[in-house]
């Protein structure tokens, strides 16, 4: 029976550990769906699990002969939560108002549910090498605590791109729940063959004071380490749940091989820590040659997601494997001698735990504060090193090793370590070409830290960026923002009560505070709400307008604790791809979304290309089950606004938007936009409509699919079917029908809105100038009248030129030349004016005129290659250059 209890005991073992590191994650997911996602929430489950496990290590030696009974306990818990789940939520905005801002509530709350299976995990890993050590003598807590890492590495794995994306949140916990009560089973059987016999009390093996020390230090070191390399690793790949799926997975297959290099290689403590600093010294010295190999190989590897989720492995294995298999040998290394092997493991994982917490407090709210990532795998190195000399002494050879490869460590730091890498944009890392690009361009960051939450203004040839956790957004410049508060604002049945979920730059919520009377502006992210201030000049100084309360959440808690009720509420957060703005796009946020508008209430919400099509079909499905009507808009090609009601929609508050003097004077000023055009923007009245014929599921709490599905992309999704979907079925008469009874309606102020809003090279937009003629005739002779019409009412030089090249691309030249003229008569410096003035004259055969305009952009602009080139051809007979047309509609 022995024979079988040895076989058995392991995979048992594998499965508890399978199991354990599950509910730490399956929690932390179920209690932020419940609570939120905010830093107080996440922290507080955190570190309740942490310091949980670290006390059930303390005193799982006082429940030796029980271990079937925690591992049932573990299990049960588990089913008692899934089935307590919805009244749990009822429960807690029942009775705690406070929760999700006060950090106390969080913690009690964190307490009270995760407190009990904390503490049972915490005791697996000393019970079970407890019960190894009745059958073995050599290595047991290293082959222990080997093999439980490899089962939790492996779930890490198996969680994320298998479990969650197959069964969903719910069903995956009592799966593992399950699992956990078969383990039960299984140790019951074999204790009743081989029974637990507790070693006498006092014989327990009682560690030098040096030697904690020593692993404290070391471990404090090891968090800071392991939460860092998240922030990386986002910084790289993007800030996604796959990204801390692939960290998660390889810090504890360190673990795992640390234990095993203890066990069957004899690495000492000591020897340990020389393998971390080594480890760490070439995490500092070869992050710009890693990621320059990972784009050399991505364009490769996205073609195949599992080749792509391979790829991502190797590199976070490259960097940080080497410090995770230092920092996992130091306990079994600490333990090759053991008398009570419960009690003894249980006080080392108790030291390290509770020193990992620290870690934890210490990077939250000091070093990710205050210093670049560089700096703190520098300060990480002098903990592990520190470590090292405590417990070697200072005049042991080890301890000048460490002090050797510290030093090195701070010049890689200083010669090798490029920190603006990070903040290039995940994106950037997609090719060799986009990433020498990157590097290649004028580069300044302007960054700002939160406790785990960095905000940067990124400023690439003088265009200002906005950056969050290496995701980066539209140039703060861009109109499209504002657009997307000025189209909801639009819809709304009336401008008194609205609700922004997602401030970020604050350009659309404040855009919404220009035109409403009261404006709920919700963000997650504190240290946006602390910089808002740096982007006043886009966001319409939104924390000084009245009409905006800022307030510092998490969107499900806020919808489900306000008693307000709103004419408009704006989805504003990015993309459902992003740790907590996934849940944002679920039909269970949609239905508290629903229960918060008035009866003729609307929502709005984004999206883009990167949802791509199986995407579109998701959002449109799970949107079709809260809300009868939604109606299509775009703000570019590939960017669209969703109008949601459960009542009819209509432009109905257009007036108040473009009356608005301030919102109108920045569209004009600032980007040459006639805001009276914006009622031109929609595109389908009915865009349930443009689903496809096989449809998609519904997006849940539960099964988030569409996460899923975006994380499949690659981030190369797109929306071909989409797009042709919508040009098959474009019904701009049937748009017009609608509109007409609320605003007026033309086919050549349409024509001429998409023109300035998109590229004639894009699909759309070529859709669109074939549309109008096909649909209403030949709109030029009222074109012309409008563009110069439009152009008259912003009277700017700007617009005048801007709106001059739409005529003139549209071949409409007399009306072009009037444009053009009249913008030089204000600026004649507008050296694209003066050449394209010069196109139209030569377009007439007024070559004389062209000359004269073509020499003077010229002198305006002497480098301008396009006026030098046109200056040699005019003159001679023929046709104009195509290759130079197709330039200028670029």
């Amino acid at each position: 029976m022995t024979v079988r209890s040895r076989a058995l005991l392991p995979i048992l073992l594998l499965l508890s550990g399978f199991c354990g590191i599950s509910y730490e994650v399956l929690y932390a997911k179920l209690l932020g769906n419940l609570l939120g996602d905010q830093f107080t929430i996440s922290a507080a489950v955190l570190l309740t699990f942490m310091a949980g496990i670290a006390v059930g290590s303390l005193y799982a030696y006082r429940f030796v002969r029980w271990l079937w009974a925690i591992e049932a306990g573990i299990g049960l818990y588990a089913v008692a939560m899934v089935a307590a789940y919805d009244g749990i939520d009822r429960m807690l905005y029942s009775w705690v108002p406070a929760l999700g801002i006060s950090l106390a509530a969080c913690a009690a709350v964190s307490i009270v549910l995760l407190a009990v299976p904390a503490f049972l995990v915490g005791c697996s890993v000393p019970l079970f090498a407890a019960y190894l050590s009745t059958l073995r003598s050599r290595h047991v807590f290293s082959w222990t605590y080997g093999i439980y890492n490899i089962g939790a590495a492996l779930t890490a794995l198996m969680m994320e791109f298998m479990l969650l994306r197959t069964l969903g949140l719910r069903s995956a916990t009592l799966v593992l729940a399950l699992l956990n009560i078969a383990v039960a089973v299984g140790l019951l059987l074999l204790v009743r063959s081989v029974p637990m016999i507790p070693p006498p009390r006092l014989v327990w093996l009682r560690f030098s004071r040096r030697g904690l020390w020593g692993l404290a230090l070391a471990s404090v070191g090891s968090a800071v380490f392991q939460l860092l390399m998240i922030k990386v690793a986002e910084f790289i790949f993007g800030p996604y749940n796959e990204t801390f799926a692939l960290v998660l997975a390889v810090v504890l297959l360190g673990l795992a091989m640390g234990s095993i290099a203890a066990g069957r290689l004899g690495l000492t403590f000591r020897g340990a820590l020389v393998v971390a600093l080594t480890g760490l010294t070439l995490v500092l010295a070869s992050l710009p040659d890693a990621v320059g190999i990972y784009a050399g190989l991505y364009q490769g590897a996205v073609k195949s997601y599992p080749l792509l989720v391979l790829l991502k492995f190797g590199l976070v294995t490259a960097l940080m494997g080497l410090p995770a298999i230092g920092f996992g040998a130091m306990i079994p290394a600490l333990l090759k001698v053991h008398r009570d092997v419960a009690r003894e493991s249980g006080k080392l994982l108790f030291v390290s735990s509770m020193a990992n917490v620290l870690g934890f407090v210490l990077m939250a709210f000091v070093l990710h504060r205050h210093f670049d990532y560089g700096p703190i795998l520098t300060i990480v190195a002098v903990l592990t090193a520190a470590g090292l000399a405590v417990h070697a002494g200072p005049r042991r050879a080890t301890a000048w090793a460490g002090a050797i490869l510290l030093l090195f460590g701070v010049v890689a730091q200083r010669q090798v370590w490029d920190e603006s890498l990070l903040y290039f944009s995940h994106n950037q890392f997609h090719s060799t070409q986009q990433l020498e690009k990157a590097r290649n361009t004028r580069f300044i960051v302007d960054r700002f830290k939160g406790p785990q939450d960095v905000f940067a203004i990124i400023h690439r040839d003088g265009i200002p960026f906005f950056f969050i956790n290496g995701y980066v957004s539209f140039p703060l410049s861009s109109a499209s923002e504002t657009m997307v508060g000025a189209l909801s604002a639009m819809f709304a049945p009336r401008t008194d009560e609205a609700l922004v979920l997602g401030v970020a730059s604050g350009a659309t919520a404040g855009t919404v505070g220009l035109i409403f009377d009261h404006v709920d502006a919700v963000e997650i992210n504190a240290v946006m709400l602390e910089n808002l201030f740096r982007m006043a000049e886009y966001n319409f100084d939104i924390e000084n307008l009245s009409s905006v309360n800022l307030v510092h959440d998490d969107g499900i808690r806020f919808i489900k604790t306000t008693k307000n009720k709103y004419s408009l509420i704006v989805n504003s957060v990015s993309k459902p791809l992003y740790f907590s703005s996934s849940k944002l796009y679920t039909r269970d946020f949609l239905e508290s979304v629903s229960s918060r508008l008035k009866p003729d209430g609307v929502y709005t919400t984004w999206l883009d290309r990167k949802v791509g099509d199986r995407g579109i079909d998701i959002i449109l499905e799970t949107l079709k089950g809260t809300f009868e009507n939604c109606w299509l808009t775009y703000l570019r090609s590939s960017y669209y606004l969703l109008v949601c009601s459960n009542a009819d929609i209509a432009p109905k508050s257009l007036g108040e938007v473009v009356s608005n003097a301030q919102l109108k004077s920045y569209l004009a000023e600032k980007h040459t936009l006639p805001i009276d055009l914006t009622r031109y923007s929609v595109l389908s009245t009915d865009a349930y409509a443009l689903r496809s014929r096989e449809g998609g599921p519904v997006n849940t709490l539960d099964f988030p699919v569409l996460e899923h599905e975006m994380a499949r992309g690659g981030g190369e999704n797109r929306l071909i079917r989409f797009k042709q979907l919508l040009i098959d079925r474009l019904d701009l008469i049937g748009v017009r029908d609608t509109l007409v009874d609320n605003v007026r309606w033309e086919p050549a102020e349409f024509l001429f809105w998409s023109d300035i809003q998109l590229s004639s090279s894009s699909t759309l937009g070529k859709a669109l100038m074939e549309a109008v003629p096909r649909q209403f005739g030949d709109v030029t002779e009222n074109y012309g009248r409008v563009v110069l019409d439009y152009a008259t009412k912003l009277g700017t030089a700007q617009a005048y030129e801007r709106f001059g090249y739409e005529l003139y691309k549209r071949r409409i030249c007399s009306a072009a030349v009037e444009a053009l003229e009249a913008a030089l008569e204000v600026d004649p410096m507008l050296h694209e004016a003066q050449y394209y003035l010069g196109r139209c004259y030569e377009r007439q055969g007024r070559n004389q005129l062209a000359v004269e305009r073509f020499q003077a952009a010229l002198i305006a602009k002497p480098n301008y290659t396009r006026a030098r080139t046109a200056l040699k051809r005019v003159g001679q007979p023929g046709e104009l250059d195509e290759g130079d047309d197709a330039l200028d509609q670029n």
